[in-house]
């Protein structure tokens, strides 16, 4: 046996204790690997895959996908012993383990950018009632200026190649220094993304950030700037739905402000019509009829994919996020409405 494996295989518990023990230490992490380390393997890993006309990361793990299959052949046909599969299959994981974790998955371990800004993510109902009416607001006020009629859906004028161009040339966050550069891809997998009902992904060792093709333009604006957060190591899915909302509402082209805002209104609606229905419902009469219709073609969009097999992925990430650092799985989603409100109640309500 490959003396390799089994130093892999060691490895593996020595890992899961060693990020045992440094998670706690979110200062050293985030001095030392997000702000120097990450942004030099960043940069590396932009160097050797950005110049590609294709996600080299999606292609590695179709070419994944063959090899798991034709092992599994081979152990079916007796020609591959199970011990051997067993003893790949935990090595293989154990360097992948290493690499996530060396390459991004420490940043699931950094300073909260809430307590970077100073943002107190506690909001009563009142606070979030009023940061729902500015929010409404100025998706009325953008709405109005796209389309003269209040009744029609905003038509984004742009194909996603310019929208990608936009969003890597202008990626706009001022309440933080990145000192790296993100960039899209469009996934190779679209089809299969959106029957697993999901709209992009950061690959977390190629550091490409990849976008479902077949979305909405609306959706693909924010999903874009969200994917592009995770690549400047932004890990945390509420961080990463804030500033993709912040560089979108604060962009400089108003069809980028109003996918930022319908965005964030989509989520400050969900958290108030949790606490108190009748408010919600109150202030969802205030939206322009026309701004419904473009979140009903995002509802359309994903029903046309439903399947029985969508809940069993999402439990996988699900999972994956509480393994990493955040509790509350994919309902990490949600959070970035605490840092809308005390961001609003600071306010910046207005595009600049």
């Amino acid at each position: 046996m490959n003396k390799t494996k089994w130093v892999l295989i060691f490895l593996l518990p020595v890992q899961w204790l060693s990020i045992h023990l440094i998670k706690n230490q979110s200062l050293w992490i985030e001095q030392i690997y997000s702000q120097k380390v990450y942004p030099l393997l960043f940069k590396l890993q932009r160097f050797f895959f950005s110049a590609l006309p294709f996600s080299f990361g999606d292609l590695a793990y179709g070419l994944a996908g063959v090899y798991i299959i034709w092992s599994l052949i081979q152990l079916l046909k007796r020609k591959l012993k199970a011990r051997t599969l067993i003893v790949n299959t935990i090595a293989v994981a154990s360097l992948l383990s290493l690499c996530f974790h060396l390459l991004w998955g420490l940043n699931y371990y950094r300073i909260p950018l809430n307590e970077k800004l100073n943002y107190n993510l506690e909001y009563n109902e009142d606070q979030l009632e009023e940061t729902l009416k500015s929010i409404i607001e100025s998706t009325n006020n953008l709405h109005q200026s796209l389309t003269p009629y209040d009744s029609v859906a905003v038509q984004i004028p742009y194909s996603k190649t310019e929208i990608k161009e936009q969003l890597q040339s202008n990626f706009h966050f001022k309440l933080a220094d990145f000192k790296t550069q993100p960039y899209l891809k469009n996934s190779l997998w679209n089809t299969v993304l959106s029957y697993m009902g999901f709209a992009g992904y950061l690959n977390p060792l190629t550091l490409e950030s990849q976008v479902n093709r077949k979305i909405p333009k609306l959706n693909y604006i924010t999903t874009a700037a969200h994917e592009m957060a995770h690549q400047l190591g932004i890990a945390s899915e509420s961080e990463a739905n804030f500033i993709a909302y912040y560089s979108c509402a604060f962009h400089s082209d108003p069809f980028i402000q109003f996918s930022g805002y319908s965005f964030a209104l989509r989520y400050c609606y969900s958290e108030l019509y949790k606490a108190n229905p009748e408010k919600a419902k109150n202030q969802l009469l205030r939206l322009r009829p026309g701004v419904l219709k473009n979140f009903q073609q995002l509802s359309d969009f994903w029903k046309k994919f439903q399947n029985p097999f969508e809940p069993y992925f999402k439990k996988g990430y699900d999972s994956y996020l509480k393994a990493n650092g955040q509790p509350k799985g994919i309902l990490s989603y949600n959070a970035m409405v605490g840092m809308v409100v005390a961001h609003t109640l600071e306010g910046e309500l207005a595009p600049e």
